[in-house]
């Protein structure tokens, strides 16, 4: 009797294994997502209240510039959405090297925002052609002094 539960939980053991294996082998290989480089500054809104603004480098001479219209003071993590349709909450714009700026549609994660601590983040936006801008970032303060009327 003991040799056949034996024999029987190898099987198991034996299965279980085999289905382990061929489950994560067939699992998609993802890129690991870019981080970007990036600055934050303090900003004013367009009313000219508190506002900051995070400059990301793209590629190839663009940039994403991603302005919040309220204090730089995020204690928890925060999403913020793209066109704001409040139009109180901030914009977001892909600057290319010889073009006009372009609106993006999307989403942004802060982890939060302090003062003099590095901001990171996650955006998943995308142009009105449809190219996709996605990736994360860990924005450093610039020195940039700003004065809202």
């Amino acid at each position: 009797m003991k040799s056949q539960r034996a024999v029987y939980t190898l099987i198991i053991f034996l299965i279980l294994s085999i289905s382990g294996v061929w489950y994560f082998s067939g699992l998609e290989r993802q890129a690991p997502v870019e981080i970007f480089p990036a600055t934050i500054d303090r900003d004013c809104a367009s009313w000219d209240g508190p506002a900051f603004t995070i400059s990301i480098p793209y590629e190839a001479g663009s940039s994403i510039n991603i302005s919040i219209w309220q204090e730089p003071d995020i204690k928890l993590p925060a999403r913020f959405f793209f066109p704001d349709e409040s139009i109180r909450g901030g914009s977001a714009i892909f600057l290319l090297r010889y073009s006009y700026p372009v609106e993006l549609a999307g989403i942004v994660f802060l982890s939060r925002v302090e003062r003099d601590n590095p901001v990171e983040g996650r955006f998943d936006l995308v142009t009105e052609t449809g190219q996709r801008l996605d990736g994360k970032f860990k924005a450093e303060w610039g020195n940039e002094i700003v004065y809202c009327a």
